[in-house]
């Protein structure tokens, strides 16, 4: 059926073309205001930031039980006699936004507030809960406030009561750029681990120890996160101004279990999560002798009575500098050998505003692998220093493997039995750096490079020796194979032809690091004054030997 439309004439046809013009340019386009308008006001921080008796600043602080207690603390304008929290097991609905009639909520009272004269000219008033009594690798809802003005209601769960593989996330110094560059960092790193269970900050959240406009960004640059995934954190220098920042205590009471100096109370401490022991030091005191010699003998003690496969220690200043001609000799003097003698995996730090990921010279073992300790320095804010080289890790023993400036970075470390999986990301979620660490039941461990084409093939393979009698025995070792891989060991003369794998000797299987090491004769069609390389054939890698000269 055809339907007539009526006829529009011309000038009503110019009529709409221009109003629809003029809404475009108002609704669709930026339209500049008028000559001698003022531009709006900057919203005053004071205002931003002030608090209220509604709750913000929630954060939740691992306890030395984190499989059965659970501590929370949040900033609110409330009575010390009011201040409180309420927690139940997960429901699968708030139906009407409370939980059911018949769930068991147990209300629990702030154990300790405090309030801090802030910059912006009032106080900020932080309570302190611990949530204790909870079941293993169980999802709570909790909320807190003052009995009348509450959060919004919350999960997180407890860590398991043995090890359970798991996942966290690190970051380098936040400290600047916090309400415009840091925020998608933490976000993104949420996006690519949401089931994160740890978020490690290697100091120098802020740039202004005391500023409460500086606190304030960084609560709200992280969000929700930090209200559901458990936070360890150490302070940097910026943390520091004419001594600890007033905030750090009532915002992170972390276990008291350092060496017992009051100087290090919550910012030297180690808590123990699902088969990893976590440690956190305090860089800040490399010039006073009996706070360090304090921290390095409490730090032997912990490491020497870590039940755990697997240790992870992070402070602020690195062991090995990344940028300028900075250097922190006391640090890598005094610590560096314990944590090589102890089998440290990683040595998580900040400071240098850029990125380097190393080892010592001497745990290296191919091109792409070595059985050290891997240090790691980041950066997550917008501050950013050039790069030296690599001179601080050269002069002093060490390896610079993989290094970026001006790169804002997060980590994601995941955790297994056998083994812990480390990637560094850009803000923007592109890969950066990774690679493998692999561990046995015995200490013993080998530390992969994420393969790629160039790590998988050429010399690869070490030799007891270069030159032996024809039928001499051999030994020839090499890594980096997944476990049980199956490698085919061949001999290959320099003369045959390009492409031939050689002739063939045997057949070796890898073992739980991805190691091969094997003793064997020489094949009796290596004659007198040739010579050779020992090819290893396998599905991940096609490497060989230095040159083998067949002597009479």
């Amino acid at each position: 059926m055809n339907v007539r439309r009526p006829r529009i004439s011309q000038s009503r046809t110019a009529q709409l073309l221009a109003a629809g013009a003029a809404a475009a340019l108002i609704g669709g386009f930026a339209v500049s205001p008028a000559v001698g308008d003022a531009p709006p006001e900057r919203y005053p921080a004071a205002e931003i930031h002030k608090p209220s008796p509604v709750p913000d600043r929630i954060i939740l602080i691992p306890t030395t039980t984190p499989a059965t207690s659970q501590k929370v603390t949040w900033r609110a304008e409330a009575p010390a006699d009011w201040a409180q929290a309420e927690i139940l097991a997960a429901p699968q609905a708030l139906v009407g936004g409370v939980p059911a009639a018949d769930a068991t909520v147990t209300r629990v009272m702030a154990s300790n507030t405090a309030s801090v004269n802030t910059s912006l000219g009032y106080a900020s008033t932080y309570h302190e809960v611990e949530f204790t009594g909870l079941e293993p690798d169980t999802r709570y809802t909790y909320r807190v406030g003052d009995g009348t003005n509450w959060s919004e209601w919350i999960d997180f769960t407890t860590a398991a009561a043995e090890f359970e593989p798991f996942s966290f996330v690190y970051y380098g110094d936040a400290q600047n750029n916090l309400d415009t560059a840091v925020p998608r960092v933490f976000r993104q790193a949420f996006a690519d681990r949401p089931e994160a269970k740890i978020v490690v900050n290697a100091g120098d959240l802020i740039d202004n120890a005391n500023s409460e406009e500086q606190w304030g960004q960084w609560y709200q640059a992280d969000g929700f996160i930090n209200q559901q995934i458990a936070n360890i954190s150490i302070p940097g220098n910026h943390e520091y101004s004419g001594g600890l920042s007033t905030f750090w205590r009532p915002q992170f009471p972390y276990p008291d279990n350092g060496p017992g100096n009051a100087e290090l109370k919550q910012t030297v401490y180690y808590l123990d999560y699902q088969g990893v022991r976590f440690i956190g030091l305090d860089t800040n005191h490399q010039s006073n002798a009996t706070l360090m010699a304090a921290q390095t003998a409490w730090l032997e003690q912990v490491l020497a009575s870590n039940p755990h496969k697997w240790t992870v220690v992070t402070f602020h200043h690195p062991v090995y500098s990344t940028t300028g001609s900075r250097n922190n000799p006391n640090v890598r003097d005094q610590w560096g050998p314990l944590f090589e003698q102890y089998g440290v995996d990683l040595v998580l730090q900040g400071h240098d505003h850029s990125y380097g990921r190393g080892n010592v010279a001497a745990a290296r073992r191919s091109a792409a692998v070595h059985d050290g300790v891997v240090y790691v320095v980041s950066v997550s804010g917008g501050k950013m220093y050039a790069l030296n080289g690599g001179t601080n890790w050269t002069g002093n023993g060490a390896e610079v493997v993989s290094s970026a400036q001006d790169a804002q970075l997060y980590q994601m470390i995941d955790v297994e039995a056998d083994s812990i999986r480390f990637e560094a990301r850009y803000a923007n979620g592109e890969h950066h750096d990774g690679f493998l660490i692999r561990k046995n039941d015995a200490g013993e461990r080998t530390v992969n490079e994420i393969r790629t084409p160039e790590n998988t093939t050429g010399e690869q393979v070490t030799v007891d020796r270069t030159t032996l009698p024809m039928q001499g025995l051999i030994t020839i070792s090499a890594a980096g194979y997944d476990p049980d891989e199956k490698v085919s060991v061949y001999l290959r003369n320099t003369k045959a032809a390009e492409g031939r794998n050689g002739v063939y000797v045997m057949e070796l299987i890898a073992d739980e690091l991805g190691r091969i090491d094997q003793r064997f004769a020489i094949p009796s069609t290596a004659k007198p004054g040739s010579t050779h390389h020992v090819n290893l054939v396998s599905e991940n890698q096609q490497i060989t030997s230095p040159l083998i000269t067949v002597t009479k």
